[in-house]
């Protein structure tokens, strides 16, 4: 009983820390989103994280730019966005169109609300990799946003055309200014600043009422916001993926960490008292005869209750065999319900119901999965050679890996993957 006691323990605080872990992992996976990005997506393309790049010139006007990144990590995404990458390049004002009306309308409400008159002019649409060294494919929209910041005298005032703007957790705000100005206030403080730049990221930074707030005055480059920490500056945080990015944060990876060690220490008691195998001579030397007594008695219970178990089972079997052949795999072991599984376990179960072959959409939705997870726990998969995948239009094949000999039953095409 000592020994069931203490595993029963050791789960209820494993499952305590992975209800800590689990949200804030599943807030991670959020794709980008913004303006111009569904077309991106219809393409097959999903990008990882936005960057928003503002440029304030002397005159007050500034030029934004829109960043999408999608990390190409695998052969399907690398392929979408070459696909994507041509079609841009073809076909501009497929995405362009939407995306200056949306950004007019933009424009217009920030007109409204200052007074300024303001105009948004020559929109247009980029895609190009990079090599960080890691490979992303970078779709950028840009235009120019007239009298975006306030001009007195010598003073730049910017954020009161986009009071309140909403950063999500996949997405930063890059402002930059002239050589010849320092900032004097920004608020909130950046989470990050250059020496002509701040940075806020969607993790740590929400603008409220009257933010962002960025006060530049001609001269002042020599001086520091008091409001403002600075960190070690990074060289080229608008074309370099940051830690604001990391898909797996420090919070995390210290609650997971503690979840290792916790569980460690647990198999190694439960080794010591013999429970995990083993002869467990630390454990009897400690505890002597009094404990090896219990330890025969413990035993003895467990060695009743598994009898009473398997009469149960036997009983059940008689009345209802068909309950019991459900709850059993095709070995004759009994099958762990689904919460149980892992996520990789579920995509296999899921694929082997559906005859060995499935797409991916059709995943996330038996799964109730977002399509940004579906893709992580894939791409690991096939990483690990558990599943293969090809291309079959627009959509993502998967299926299980097949023989050396190509499968009996594969179509013809499907073993070059296309």
């Amino acid at each position: 009983m000592a020994t069931r006691d203490a595993v029963f323990a050791l789960l209820c605080a494993a499952l305590c820390v992975l209800a800590v872990v689990a949200p804030t992992a599943a807030a991670q996976e959020s794709t980008a989103s913004g303006p111009g990005v569904e077309p991106l997506v219809q393409q097959g393309v999903e990008p990882d994280s936005t960057r928003i790049v503002v440029e304030v010139s002397e005159r007050g006007d500034a030029r934004w730019e829109i960043q999408y990144w999608t990390r190409l990590d695998d052969e399907n995404t690398t392929e979408a966005f070459r696909s994507l990458q041509d079609d841009v390049r073809a076909n501009p004002d497929d995405y362009t169109a939407a995306f200056a009306e949306r950004i007019a309308s933009t424009v217009g409400a920030a007109e409204n609300a200052t007074g300024r008159e303001m105009a948004a002019t020559n929109v247009s649409v980029a895609a190009e990799t990079r090599s960080l060294p890691d490979s992303f494919g970078v779709v950028s929209y840009s235009f120019e946003w007239s009298n975006f910041a306030a001009v007195d005298g010598d003073r730049l005032v910017v954020g009161d055309a986009i009071e309140g703007f909403f950063l999500d957790s996949s997405s930063r705000l890059i402002l930059s200014w002239p050589d010849d100005y320092g900032a004097t206030t920004v608020e909130p403080a950046g989470d990050e600043t250059r020496e002509n730049a701040v940075i806020w990221r969607g993790t740590q930074t929400e603008f409220v009422s009257g933010e962002p707030n960025v006060v530049l005055e001609r001269g002042a480059g020599g001086s520091e916001p008091s409001a403002t920490p600075t960190p070690t500056p990074t060289p080229g945080d608008s074309e370099t993926p940051a830690a604001g990015d990391d898909p797996f944060p420090t919070t995390t990876a210290l609650i997971a960490l503690a979840l290792v060690v916790l569980v460690g220490a647990g198999a190694v008691y439960l080794r010591s008292r013999g429970a995990l195998g083993g002869d467990g001579d630390a454990g009897a030397d400690a505890a002597g005869e009094t404990d090896a007594g219990v330890s025969a008695e413990a035993t003895s219970a467990s060695a009743g209750d598994a009898d009473s178990e398997q009469a149960g089972d036997a009983d059940a079997a008689a009345d209802d065999p068909d309950a019991v052949a459900d709850e059993s795999g095709d070995d004759g072991e009994p099958s762990p319900p689904p919460e149980l599984l892992s996520n990789e376990e579920r995509v296999l179960r899921l694929i082997e119901s559906r005859g060995g072959r499935i797409k991916q959409q059709e995943v996330a939705g038996a799964l109730d999965w977002t399509d940004a997870k579906t893709s992580k726990v894939v791409r690991g998969m096939r990483d690990e050679g558990t599943i293969e995948g090809f291309r079959l239009g627009r959509e993502n094949v998967l299926r299980l890996p097949e023989d050396d000999d190509g499968g009996a039953d594969a179509p013809d095409g499907d073993s070059n993957g296309v």
